[in-house]
């Protein structure tokens, strides 16, 4: 049995609002700042912070690293994912194996080895998997050309 969707609401502002608040995002203007840290427009943040809103899915892996709980944490706490994905993950932790020298496998074959059997799971994690992928990583937006003021 899955929980009710108020359950689930709550428990994902009850973890995300105190890492927020710890993470520095309780003060006067700081609204603003998790709308520029995470992409998502100022009117939701305003409703995620009043445990009124859960953001949409493509704004998990900015809030993820705004409130320093790891994204597939937050697809759990929201019900997008089951609680054994990170049953899995924390078995994985927990006997430190490590997953260099495996082989590589496709999201879809992660989809159906995590067990998301309805299309709608299977389209989120794959869709998800997908996007960070794609996204630019922290080296590819570094920029090199020395500033506004270099090239002057």
């Amino acid at each position: 049995m899955t929980d009710a969707p108020h359950d689930r609401s709550q428990r994902f502002f009850d973890a995300v609002l105190p890492a927020l608040k710890a993470a520095g995002y309780a003060e006067y203007g700081s609204q603003q700042r998790l709308a520029d840290d995470t992409g998502m427009s100022p009117g939701t943040v305003s409703r995620l912070m009043r445990g009124k809103t859960i953001p949409d899915i493509q704004f998990f892996p900015a809030l993820a690293e705004a409130s320093g709980i790891p994204a597939l944490e937050l697809f759990v706490l929201a019900g997008h994912l089951p609680d054994e994905a990170l049953e899995s993950q924390q078995t994985l932790s927990e006997t430190n194996q490590s997953q260099v020298g495996s082989e590589k496998i496709t999201p879809e074959e992660a989809a159906d080895r995590l067990g998301f059997r309805d299309d709608v799971r299977r389209n989120i994690f794959i869709g998800f998997i997908e996007t960070l992928k794609n996204a630019p990583t922290a080296d590819d937006s570094r920029d090199t050309s020395g500033g506004a003021t270099a090239q002057m």
